[in-house]
């Protein structure tokens, strides 16, 4: 069953974004008992540590040079992968107009310099707080609850941000699409207590391989899933599919109603750099025709072409 986000404010990653040494230092401080604190002393290394190791907050000195917070937010906030991290900065200009300028660059909130110890404690676990519960809320919205994996209402909102990436970088899209041979037979003989059972360890062996950052594995429906696989190409694609039929084969978990004796997937699978030209939908027919091909020529099996 699905579990929800059971993290604490102090398993939480912030990051202190400054170029003053001491200033790091006492922010770093005042925070150390509520959460993880990293400090980095400038722009593009708070960049480039985001994406590689996404925190759950930036703290961020509005006054740097080169590249200063305000256009570190911009950036933030225009990447579609990060975009969602709130941020907090730190400013000596309590003025209307800097106060206009942190909430138009995207900013969550803001503390005044000379920093008041429990004003940025209590901001920063608020915006943590807020953080934590709208996590929470993305598992509940975005992973079905039995096995928790990815939904459809996952499929629908990301494919579109998806599709506009892999076409920028001129990269191909694999999709598979899984059903399990004979699984109304199983239900009907085990009991649906048992098939949950068996939708939940079909589940996991599709979690383990999908092991790279963007590859998403979907309950498509009832006994359904479908793997999306950024930059895999037909050979990727394929290979991926047989790994995965063959690992449930050889979980052997029980079924006696199939040749097998045992619970088998099938498999309809393609790699495609037509988003400007196919919907969604149209792709995921694709997959299903090849399914559909797998089922007839025997099951327990991968069609990709």
């Amino acid at each position: 069953m699905l579990a929800l986000d059971t993290r604490t404010i102090e398993s939480c990653t912030v990051l202190i974004v400054d170029d003053d040494n001491v200033s790091r230092t006492v922010i770093s401080t005042i925070l150390s008992d509520l959460c993880q604190c990293v400090t980095v002393s400038n722009a593009p290394d708070a960049l480039n540590y985001c994406k590689q190791q996404k925190p759950d907050l930036l703290v961020v000195d509005v006054n740097m040079p080169e590249m200063n917070g305000l256009n570190l937010c911009k950036a933030i906030k225009h990447d579609d992968d990060l975009d969602d991290i709130p941020l907090i900065f730190i400013t000596g200009n309590v003025s209307k107009e800097s106060q206009l300028q942190c909430w138009e660059s995207g900013g969550n909130d803001f503390v005044s310099k000379p920093v008041i110890a429990q004003t940025l404690i209590h901001r920063v676990r608020n915006q943590l707080l807020s953080k934590l519960r709208m996590d929470a809320l993305t598992t509940l919205t975005f992973h079905d609850s039995l096995t928790g994996l990815l939904n459809r209402n996952y499929l629908k909102q990301e494919y579109p941000r998806l599709s506009r990436q892999l076409m920028r970088d001129q990269q191909p899209l694999g999709v598979i699409l899984f059903d399990i041979d004979y699984f109304k037979q199983y239900n009907d003989h085990y009991g649906h207590l048992y098939g949950d059972q068996c939708l939940e360890r079909v589940a996991k062996i599709l979690q383990q391989h999908g092991r790279r950052s963007r590859d998403a594995m979907i309950r498509y429906g009832g006994e359904e899933f479908l793997a999306i696989l950024p930059d895999a190409d037909m050979t990727a694609t394929r290979k991926i599919a047989q790994n995965i039929v063959k690992a449930v084969y050889d979980t052997n978990i029980p079924h006696v109603q199939t040749v097998h004796s045992r619970v088998t997937l099938s498999a309809g699978a393609i790699s495609t750099k037509a988003f400007d030209q196919d919907s969604l939908e149209d792709i995921l027919d694709l997959a299903d025709i090849n399914l559909y091909e797998a089922k007839l020529n025997g099951k327990n099996q991968v069609v990709c072409k």
